[in-house]
């Protein structure tokens, strides 16, 4: 996948995790997904829903991972100037 689209799913998928810990929701691979899906529901961009698609399709490769959590590693992590 090129940089761009990575950087941009991360953009989204952040856009989603702030929304669920602002609702002091869980913030897992699952909710993030209900999320971008709610998100996309609302979107009338066309080209941003293309965007959140993207980002659902990259999270979703980690919803069949079982007590694997390295993929919100960048979600914790960033915020706290930490990469562990």
């Amino acid at each position: 996948m090129p940089d761009n689209d990575h950087d941009q799913n991360q953009m989204i998928i952040g856009e989603a995790a702030v929304h669920l810990a602002m609702n002091n929701a869980d913030i897992t691979v699952g909710s993030l997904i209900r999320e971008l899906a709610e998100m996309a529901d609302v979107e009338e961009n066309p080209e941003r829903c293309v965007q959140i698609r993207g980002a659902k399709r990259w999270l979703r490769r980690f919803e069949s991972l079982p007590g694997n959590r390295d993929e919100l590693r960048w979600i914790t992590a960033s915020g706290r100037g930490s990469a562990h």
